[in-house]
């Protein structure tokens, strides 16, 4: 019986080739199909240009524009060729090498042992034709550290998987892994869920592409189309409506705003759709345990986050969503998904139920029955509503409206920003175990963040000078990876129990 050490896992890993592509020495060009996808694109983006350049420069000549619209695709062909040809990459047996720039070279080496997170996008086109972008993150930037676009849909999938193959010490022979029975998703939504979800997210989608659409064509409209002082005459001109009676002008009023509230609610299903289409989230146990979502209509990513990068779990509600029990279900973690989030979506639009099995897989617990909430110090509250009364009295003062019955709209807005604070601290509460710390806040948009403290990285207590008076402060947690602009707080509590807080996090 052999009773020799192992090797260091550094030496077990360096022996390890990546897949099928292990050991080539030479360079490779992406897929030739991609010059045409990204000269597609390229010409897509001018097609406003060349419609300003019909109607402004060449009044109308089609000929003339036809012309200038050939030799700019032809000007955008020839440079995509260009790029292509001098993007190249290598696959080799510890690090891939990407080769970039016309003039300037860049050869850019990422080591396996870096690599952190590898996902995969198909836009519409790269769909059709089969091809992938792989994104490889390594942490050293923001974003992806180095892109592959595109390469064909098997050897993107190929890569990623035996790049967290060697994460994990598994060695690669080369042969084909058997193919395994694919489990139920741990999450997944149908048309009809999607279109629940869409509800909830208003959005002004269609306002802001009309509004791009108008702002690159305003030379055809006329030149005061935009004044409102050329609207209000135009308005006051018009015998219909100054026949109209006080409550049918109210009525028109109500109908306008009922159509803003349409229009964002149609803007939020479809951006829904588009984001949400088709989406899934399984559970990976080759290489690093962690959880694969795949979504979206046009644009299709597909990620892996492995569990040990997560950092905290957050559910968002609503009081209309929290009526039907709707939950949004976010990780706060390490990983990159290449669009931007801050938080990545793992159930948009759950039950509770639904939700635990997800949490459960991290080593999160949600909230109990006999978890207690302490709430913070009423100052929240009613300290900025005194600040905002003597906002508002100070507009009527300086405007000599205190005796002006456009006083009397001023107080009526003391009462909902009154409302609005006092609701707010309501639902402003935490709590803390001996492994998490619970946080929530939000009364509109209702917001419960669950960190293990272990993930705890910073602990800072501050005092502004309204908090001084009062012997109040302010608790913020440090978390990797956590937002800088909106960081997890506990607002208005007593500097001694901050202090022991702090204790129990550190």
């Amino acid at each position: 019986m052999n009773d020799a050490p192992p090797p260091p896992e550094s030496t077990a890993q360096s022996a390890i080739a990546p897949g099928p592509m292990a050991g080539d020495t030479g360079f490779r060009h992406l897929h030739p199909l991609s010059i045409i996808l990204k000269s597609a694109a390229a010409i897509g983006q001018n097609l406003i240009a060349i419609v300003v350049l019909y109607f402004s420069v060449f009044d109308r000549n089609i000929v003339y524009t036809g012309l200038v619209a050939f030799a700019l695709s032809a000007f955008i062909i020839g440079v995509m060729t260009l790029i292509w040809w001098r993007f190249t990459y290598q696959i080799g047996v510890q690090e891939i090498r990407i080769k970039t720039g016309l003039l300037r070279r860049n050869n850019r080496s990422i080591p396996y042992d870096r690599i952190q997170d590898v996902s995969l996008e198909q836009k519409l086109g790269s769909r059709l034709l089969g091809l992938a972008t792989v994104k490889l993150e390594t942490g050293a930037a923001v974003g992806e550290d180095g892109k592959l676009d595109a390469l064909l849909l098997a050897d993107a999938r190929a890569l990623r998987d035996t790049l967290r193959d060697y994460k994990s010490g598994i060695a690669a022979d080369g042969t084909q892994p058997t193919a395994k029975e694919e489990r139920p998703p741990l999450f997944a939504m149908d048309n009809r869920r999607i279109f629940i979800a869409s509800l909830f997210n208003f959005s002004f989608i269609l306002l802001a592409i009309m509004g791009a659409i108008v702002q690159n064509l305003d030379f055809l409209l006329p030149e005061r189309v935009f004044s409102l002082w050329y609207w209000a005459d135009e308005l006051d001109e018009q015998a219909i409506i100054n026949a109209l009676s006080v409550s049918a002008r109210i009525i028109s009023v109500v109908g306008v705003l009922f159509s803003i509230i349409a229009v964002g609610v149609i803007g939020g299903i479809i951006r829904t759709f588009i984001r949400e289409y088709g989406f899934r989230l399984d559970r990976v146990d080759t290489g690093r345990p962690g959880f694969r979502r795949r979504r979206g209509l046009f644009t299709l990513t597909d990620m892996v986050m492995p569990i040990h990068r997560v950092q905290a779990a957050i559910i968002k509600t609503g009081p209309i969503r929290s009526r039907f029990g709707w939950h949004h279900l976010q990780f706060q973690s390490l990983a990159s998904d290449g669009s931007g989030e801050s938080d990545h979506s793992v159930a948009p639009c759950a039950q509770m139920e639904e939700i635990n099995p997800i949490l459960t897989q991290t080593g999160i617990a949600c909230v109990t029955d006999d978890l207690e909430f302490h709430h913070v110090d009423s100052a929240l509250w009613w300290r900025d509503a005194i600040l905002w009364t003597a906002v508002f009295l100070s507009i009527g003062i300086a405007n000599g409206l205190l005796l002006h019955p456009a006083a009397f709209g001023l107080v009526l807005l003391i009462i909902p920003v009154g409302a609005v604070k006092f609701l707010n601290w309501r639902h402003h509460t935490y709590a803390i175990t001996a492994a998490q710390l619970f946080v929530r806040r939000g009364w509109w948009r209702r917001k419960l963040t669950i960190l293990p403290i272990r993930k705890v990285q910073t602990v800072d207590i501050s005092q502004s000078p309204l908090d001084h008076p009062l012997g109040l402060a302010t608790l913020t947690v440090g978390i990797a990876g956590g937002s800088a602009i909106a960081p997890l707080r506990i607002n208005d509590i007593p500097v001694s129990l901050a202090n022991t807080l702090r204790a129990k996090l550190i």
